[in-house]
């Protein structure tokens, strides 16, 4: 990126770096011009040196001139429905009050409008600002301009005021991020630094070593956006220019990481053809001179009831995919995956067709190998993880169907429930009995029963519930993935853990994007998982506006500091609570299932809320979860933040302060919100195996404090 020349401290430090290290800025501008083709100076992407040089001098009496009439011209923006558009004001006579007449830029048109619908635009110095605060006319428009004129220019960082940084995905690669330019920012304090997401771990990080104080950097989107790429970009920065103590977490290591969670956790979605499906919390702890001395990753929300159900032009989580097409020799042999035609009847995964895709998976498959290999994760350690995904495989092909002699149910296909079986290191016999039947000592959960999210769960009566055929096939399937994911976390954690003395730490937390079937083409509603996504975006923006608006404010007032600002109809708009408190508010003591139309503020609950207290009533259906929440929500309080909608069993809520209306259907909620009781036997059917090495696996990773904890909404959950 085109760096600013007055930044003088920040060139004084790249002097004193190692000469090892340090490249000169005049090599920064070569670099870029030789690796990014389309970097031009007649585009101005790149100015040479003396063109930096003269724009940091003081401006010309010619410079002024041109400013003051640029400004006498009263340059506007007329917000439209389709953006917004330049243009100037223009006299005229004769014109109601509140009316304005400008003359539009590209068109020359002359148009009377509202002069709501114009704001002021900025000097065209301001067109690639750093930082959006320093703009004169600071207004929606001249935010998006700035932005965009940066953009078109490869400048995709921006700051917006103090710990702020706004990223535009530039969908293609760009040579701005290697450890030449880690080198550039090392040691520079948050005012030297051009906007990058660099320097927003360098901010973390100076700042936890000068007030030795624990810091976190939270990443905020839409499913797409780029959240992810940033957050690695951001840890190798801090282990790169802090250094680790005896290699224990090293890039090579990282990118390792980044390939096994990718593998388990992501898949292809309506959305993003690579969207992560679960939110990571990932700690670097620092010692007392500031170099990293140990790490971990915590796996919250893993979307996991997606390995036991088809969505329409989305996938299972990738490692599946990679595993069926890539395993190869004996192995393959080993798991029962020779003689996989393409044509078997999975009701849960699709296998890949395409030559293409097979391929692409195949090489995928030795990468996860590899990065298993780097995180010293042995070969029986591998083993025991390709066995158990491959007994998933086989358990959906074993199928579920009810017998003609018992009426009861059982596989359809026996021998693909052996294979399962030997795989997992148990019988046919047994894996049916836990499925299909009723629950007899010894296999139940070793743990105590877990606490709920918010109410208790069903009681438990064993396995003899509603859960039958299929959907407690689909129970086990989804606990023994849970159980597959939480291993390998543990046995990441394995390989960056230290047991050395840390004082301080950063924390980078990294979720799923915001979710909107609709922005897409997709009609079919947003689901319950897509709600508990959205839920902890809207968690996030409200942190958000706490931290950088809230807290500031008061502290001001707590030193008497005058502070003029917006208090006005304003202040209501751009705050997340009230749908915060719509989703989540928080429950009275005791579960009132009541219906009457005229409730009480204080006794409304959440929808979270009110969706856990229906599942725990008998004959509850998706239809009576709706009307319990119309009736909460339904009068004229609530309608600028949820309507219904036409469909059937569908509503609209009004996301991101009403700038992102998502359409949700809700069939299948109660399913949803409900923790399959099969589940819980996965975790004792690996513990138990008969295979040494399974048992052994997974009693470990136990062991190692990589436990699923959930309640009765099983979207809420982690490792």
């Amino acid at each position: 990126p085109p760096w600013n020349s007055n930044r003088s401290s920040f060139r004084r430090r790249r002097r004193h770096l190692d000469a090892a290290k340090s490249i000169t800025l005049r090599e920064v501008v070569s670099l870029a011009e030789r690796r990014k083709a389309n970097f031009s100076i007649e585009k101005g992407a790149l100015k040479d040196w003396d063109e930096l040089l003269a724009n940091a001098k003081a401006k010309s009496e010619e410079q002024v001139t041109s400013e003051k009439q640029w400004l006498d011209a009263e340059r506007i923006w007329l917000v439209h429905r389709g953006g917004f558009a330049a243009a100037r004001k223009d006299a005229g006579s004769n014109l109601e009050t509140g009316k304005l007449r400008i003359r539009l830029d590209e068109m020359g048109d002359i148009l009377d409008v509202d002069e709501d619908d114009v704001e002021k635009a900025n000097p065209p110095q301001f067109d690639r600002a750093e930082d959006l605060s320093t703009l004169r006319h600071l207004n929606e428009s001249s935010l998006l301009h700035t932005i965009r004129q940066r953009y078109a220019t490869n400048l995709i960082h921006t700051y917006a005021g103090n710990g702020i940084l706004l990223v535009v995905n530039p969908m293609a690669p760009l040579a701005i991020y290697s450890e030449k330019v880690i080198a550039l920012f090392k040691g520079c304090k948050s005012e030297d630094m051009p906007p990058h997401i660099y320097s927003m771990a360098q901010s973390a990080y100076h700042n936890m070593l000068s007030a030795r104080r624990d810091q976190s950097i939270a990443f905020l989107g839409r499913s797409g956006s780029g959240k992810t790429t940033n957050f690695r970009h951001s840890i190798q920065y801090l282990v790169t220019a802090a250094g680790t103590i005896n290699k224990i977490l090293t890039v090579e290591k990282l990118s390792a990481i980044w390939t096994i969670l990718e593998s388990f956790g992501n898949c292809r979605t309506a959305m993003n053809a690579n969207a992560t499906r679960f939110t990571q919390i990932f700690s670097l702890d620092f010692d007392q001179s500031g170099v990293v001395a140990s790490a971990s990753i915590q796996i919250l929300m893993l979307d996991k009831s997606r390995i036991a159900k088809k969505i329409d032009a989305e996938t299972t989580f990738h490692v599946m995919y990679r595993l069926l097409s890539g395993v190869e020799g004996n192995l393959r042999k080993e798991l029962f995956l020779e003689s996989i035609s393409g044509n078997e009847q999975n009701p849960f995964i699709t296998l890949l067709q395409k030559h293409e895709d097979k391929q692409r998976a195949q090489v995928e498959f030795v990468k996860v190998c590899n990065a298993f290999h780097v995180l010293e994760i042995s070969e029986s350690e591998q083993k025991t993880i390709w066995s158990v995904l491959a007994a998933i495989f086989h358990l959906g092909c074993a199928g579920a169907t009810k017998g003609n002699a018992n009426n009861r149910y059982q596989f359809v296909s026996p021998q693909s429930a052996q294979r399962a079986a030997h795989l997992l290191g148990t019988t046919v016999e047994e894996l049916s009995r836990i499925i299909f039947g009723l629950a007899s000592g010894g296999l139940g959960t070793p743990n105590a029963p877990r606490a709920p999210f918010r109410t208790p769960s069903p009681i438990d009566k064993g396995l003899d519930r509603d859960v039958v055929g299929l959907e407690a096939l689909e129970g086990m399937i989804v606990g023994l993935y849970a159980e597959t994911f939480n291993c390998v976390a543990s046995l990441i954690n394995r390989a960056i853990s230290a047991s050395i003395h840390t004082v301080n730490s950063i924390l980078l937390v990294d979720t799923p994007g915001f979710q909107n079937p609709a922005s897409c083409g997709k009609q079919m509603g947003a689901t319950f998982e897509d709600l508990c996504h959205n839920y902890l975006q809207e968690r996030l923006q409200l942190l958000f506006y706490h931290t950088n608006l809230v807290a500031p404010r008061d502290r001001y007032n707590q030193e008497n500091v005058e502070l003029t600002c917006d208090e006005n109809e304003n202040e209501s708009i751009i705050n997340p609570l009230p749908l915060v408190n719509l989703l989540d508010k928080t429950a009275q003591a005791t579960v009132v299932r009541s219906s009457q139309v005229d409730l009480h503020d204080c006794d409304r609950r959440g929808l979270l809320w009110l969706l856990d207290e229906e599942a725990i009533y008998p004959g509850s259906t998706d239809d009576s979860f709706l009307e319990r929440l119309f009736t909460h929500f339904g009068d004229r309080d609530h309608q600028l933040l949820l309507r219904k909608s036409p469909g059937n069993n569908q509503f609209i809520l009004q996301h991101l302060q009403g700038t992102n209306p998502v359409m949700y259907s809700c069939n299948g909620w109660l399913k949803c919100s409900r923790e399959n009781p099969v589940s819980r036997s996965a975790v004792a059917v690996l513990q138990e195996s008969c295979k040494e090495d399974v048992s052994k696996l997974f009693v470990g990773a136990r062991g190692l404090g990589a436990s699923s904890f959930s309640g009765s909404i099983v979207g809420i959950e982690g490792s």
